[in-house]
């Protein structure tokens, strides 16, 4: 499976993968406590004991598979032109086809699993972000919603928003 990624996205993931890798490193810095809180002799009947090697299973899975994505990622420059397709880091203005005449909506194409609907961010790999991606100015396109197939009509495109490549991190700083 191809992964892409925006400079932002690959960011946020980075930010992400750290945020694991420090949640993953407190539970083993308790790991001597929470031996010591249970059943001296050792894992057995210590809930706290398992729930960490438990949580600490569930991490190392979760940073294995961010540090595949992040490896395999293609990142794509921003666009600076209007494009005549969707493609990630396009900016898509659209409509469901059964919305109220002039009502638009207006998303960009984030990378896999970069998707934020609340800024503005649909991860291509998501409903919306599938049935849009490769459509031009004009097009209609279904997408399964709420387990209705919705036709969705591609209204304008244009260019990746400005700041994108400069996305926050996990401290909200942009660099």
């Amino acid at each position: 499976m191809r992964i892409v990624l925006t400079p932002g996205g690959k960011r946020r993931l980075t930010a992400r993968l750290d945020a694991v890798r420090a949640e993953f490193d407190a539970i083993v810095a308790d790991m001597p406590e929470a031996l010591e809180s249970g059943d001296t002799s050792g894992w057995h009947d210590n809930f706290a004991f398992e729930d960490n090697q438990r949580r600490q299973g569930l991490l190392a899975q979760r940073i294995r598979e961010l540090e595949r994505v992040i490896d395999q990622a293609e990142v794509v420059a921003p666009w600076e032109r209007v494009p005549e397709r969707v493609y990630v880091g396009v900016s898509v203005s659209w409509r469901f086809e059964d919305d109220p005449p002039g009502q638009k909506r207006a998303v960009w194409i984030a990378g896999f699993e970069d998707g934020d609907p609340g800024a503005g961010r649909v991860s291509y790999d998501s409903p919306l972000g599938r049935a849009l991606l490769g459509a031009q100015e004009g097009d209609l396109r279904g997408v399964r919603i709420d387990g209705r197939v919705r036709e969705v009509e591609v209204l304008a495109l244009g260019p990746t928003p400005d700041g994108e490549a400069l996305a926050p991190t996990a401290d909200g700083v942009a660099a």
